[in-house]
């Protein structure tokens, strides 16, 4: 007897045998940036186009050419074209107000896409302008997206997250880029809506989990456990608003406000006894982590960098943090994690971790009710502390329950995967 799920899968299979699949692939997104996130999402994206069609040439759009094409052992372009090195080129550009070297990078962007059957955003919040206004990322994802349009090439987004766009030049420039794309999915529904939200018909568009639940778990610490204390796992952010993003602003009201406070639960942990390890999202971070130890040092606290010392001084420890995996490997050295950064929470989900979600935006929220932990979620500017100790406290009293829960969702969510990258194969791959 054949399931109905089996014969879905056959009949998506023979469609997509039915049709030229594309086989000169470019893959968009801000990777190589400092951000994880990001890259993680590149590197699960990765892995999946190699299983499934390993006959494909894989190209990437990125930030940071030379380390991604390093990294991955693809072909690589930069975004933008660096600063020329001829004097008059830049002389006349500043004359022109930039104008030429604007449209230096529109003629860079269509040579390259004409050599492409299709690109593709793999995940990311591409579809938002935190910390960039309209000349910054957005300009650059309409260029290349326009280009594309203009070359006849299938622009797609692939489980990706939006909203919100406070600038009404990069809302326009966003909401057209969507409304251009041949194919989108998200990675929740709070991006659907947003789409929608824009006059996008969505309706008949899916949302499965983030493209990071892809990528492998670390294999579990080996080793005794009896006289390790209870870890707390704290990532933090650099954060100064959604419009200055990680850019110290001209206000650093927001920033002060969510280090003291976080110093301050930090420090109500170190004095309940618990261990503490700071965990990062980007390269910005290390402010972060730098500011929090400089607070729990006023307390008589700490904090150890690098190579750990005895157990007994280990109490407030950061270690170098320069991709997904590291955070997830020291995550697994964790008990409990409380995490602002998107990508954080969804390691800690990922490593079934009882966790607290203090966001910058609804993908926090989205995330932590799909594994069973809604309950648990503030919001980055009006975090209360006091309900952070609260709820920390519940999660350790009932640690195996709520394991239980998420290792439950998280069942849940390969299924979704599985169902996504099907999705892709019979649509678009």
């Amino acid at each position: 007897m054949v399931d109905a799920a089996s014969l879905s899968e056959a009949r998506s299979n023979n469609y997509a045998a039915d049709r030229v699949r594309p086989r000169r692939i470019c893959l968009f997104g801000m990777f190589g940036g400092g951000n994880f996130g990001n890259d993680a999402s590149l590197e699960a994206f990765l892995l999946f186009l190699r299983e499934a069609r390993p006959d494909a040439e894989i190209s990437c759009v990125c930030v940071d050419p030379d380390a991604i094409g390093r990294l991955h052992q693809i072909a690589t372009i930069p975004i933008s074209a660096p600063e020329s090195s001829n004097a008059v080129f830049r002389l006349c550009n500043k004359l022109s107000l930039r104008m030429i070297g604007r449209l230096a990078n529109w003629y860079r962007a269509i040579k390259h896409l004409r050599q492409f059957d299709i690109v593709l955003v793999p995940g990311t919040s591409t579809l938002n302008d935190y910390g960039s206004g309209p000349l910054g990322t957005s300009y650059g994802l309409y260029r290349w997206a326009a280009a594309a349009r203009l070359c006849g090439v299938k622009f797609c987004f692939v489980g990706t997250g939006a909203g919100p766009i406070l600038h009404p030049v990069s809302r326009w420039m966003l909401r057209s880029v969507a409304a251009w794309a041949h194919f989108r999915s998200f990675r929740d529904q709070v991006s659907k809506d947003f789409l929608a939200s824009l006059g996008i018909d969505t309706s008949n568009e899916q949302v499965y989990p983030d493209l990071v639940f892809k990528l492998p778990t670390p294999l579990p610490a080996q080793g005794t456990t009896q006289d390790k204390p209870i870890t707390i796992g704290v990532g933090l952010m650099s954060y100064n608003g959604w419009r200055a993003g990680p850019r110290l602003g001209s206000d650093p009201t927001v920033y002060r406000t969510y280090i003291e406070k976080m110093g301050r639960f930090v420090n109500s942990l170190l004095d309940r006894g618990y261990r503490v390890r700071l965990l990062t999202g980007e390269t910005v971070d290390a402010q972060a982590v730098s500011d929090i130890g400089r607070i729990a040092k006023a307390s008589g606290y700490q904090l150890i960098d690098g190579n750990l010392p005895p157990q007994k001084a280990q109490q407030l420890v950061t270690e170098p943090i320069n991709s997904l995996h590291d955070v997830m490997r020291q995550i697994s050295d964790t008990d409990v994690v409380v995490a602002t950064r998107f990508h954080n929470v969804v390691c800690a989900l990922k490593l079934a971790r009882p966790t607290i979600s203090i966001g910058y935006e609804a993908k926090n929220d989205a995330v932590m009710a799909d594994l069973g932990l809604g309950n648990f979620c503030q919001s980055i500017e009006e975090l209360d502390v006091e309900r952070l100790v609260t709820d920390l406290s519940k999660l350790l009293k009932s640690k195996e329950h709520y394991q239980a829960i998420i290792q439950q969702n998280l069942d849940a969510t390969q299924l979704r995967v599985k169902r996504h990258e099907q999705e892709l194969l019979s649509s678009i791959l």
